[in-house]
């Protein structure tokens, strides 16, 4: 969860947002198609696994 449930709505928000966080495990998924799907809901699945909060950032560039 983006601390204090405020979200970015600028590139450097959400940098500053992202430095504040207590981050443990980072995974990157560059390159995404829709045929990609169920290695994204993997991915999530494996790490919403135990303790903590995910937080998901989509990126479209």
């Amino acid at each position: 969860m983006m601390l204090d449930n405020l979200y970015p709505r600028t590139k450097s928000d959400l940098v500053r947002a992202i430095q504040k966080m207590p981050i443990r495990k980072i995974e990157v998924i560059d390159g995404y198609v829709t045929t990609d799907e169920r290695e994204l809901i993997k991915a999530a699945k494996e790490l919403s696994q135990g303790s903590g909060d995910l937080t998901i950032i989509l990126v479209r560039s």
